[in-house]
């Protein structure tokens, strides 16, 4: 009885392990083909992988940088359509401030501060866009006025959180 015990808890692992193994490899090609198609759009912008807080999350995310603006990419792959569009119904429906996207992927929402948060859903993966500007430290940010200053924040967040999530569009349908 314990070796059957232990047998299977052999095989639980192995297969576990397999499965880990499976998504983490798929995750490395997915960043190898962001990587590519982003550097050939954006070849100015630097971007770093950053590894989950929890080892074992099937996540990849992306850091994308240049100059005093940063974008983050967080992709999350699914089992099936319907599990990925069920994660970013979830999502949305917490969402600050939502508003549906339609030029963005199967289904997408954006919202949160300026509508820089961007979450939309291609196929099995659910893709999450955020964006920070520091404007202040823009050459011509002290001859701006405070509002000024904090509309160029929100446009400039908006305007590059659309244009990363229109470029992930294009990076998961990329060769």
């Amino acid at each position: 009885m314990r070796d059957r015990i232990f047998f299977v808890f052999l095989l639980l692992t192995f297969l576990v392990g397999q499965a880990f193994a499976q998504g983490s490899s798929d995750l490395d090609k997915l960043h190898e083909q962001f990587s590519r198609y982003f550097e050939r759009v954006m070849p100015d912008w630097k971007h770093e992988r950053v590894e989950p807080v929890y080892k074992n999350e099937n996540v990849l995310i992306q850091f994308w940088s240049f100059s005093n603006r940063k974008v983050k990419i967080s992709i999350l792959p699914y089992k099936s359509a319907e599990e990925a569009r069920a994660a970013l119904q979830r999502h949305a429906k917490y969402q600050m401030n939502k508003q549906q996207l339609n030029d963005v992927g199967d289904e997408a929402y954006a919202g949160g501060y300026g509508s820089g948060d961007v979450a939309f859903r291609k196929g099995k993966l659910t893709v999450y866009v955020s964006t920070t500007a520091d404007v202040d430290s823009d050459p011509d940010a002290r001859t701006l006025t405070q509002a000024q200053r904090f509309e160029r924040e929100k446009s400039e967040i908006r305007r590059l959180s659309l244009k990363f999530a229109k470029y992930a569009v294009d990076a998961i349908d990329a060769p």
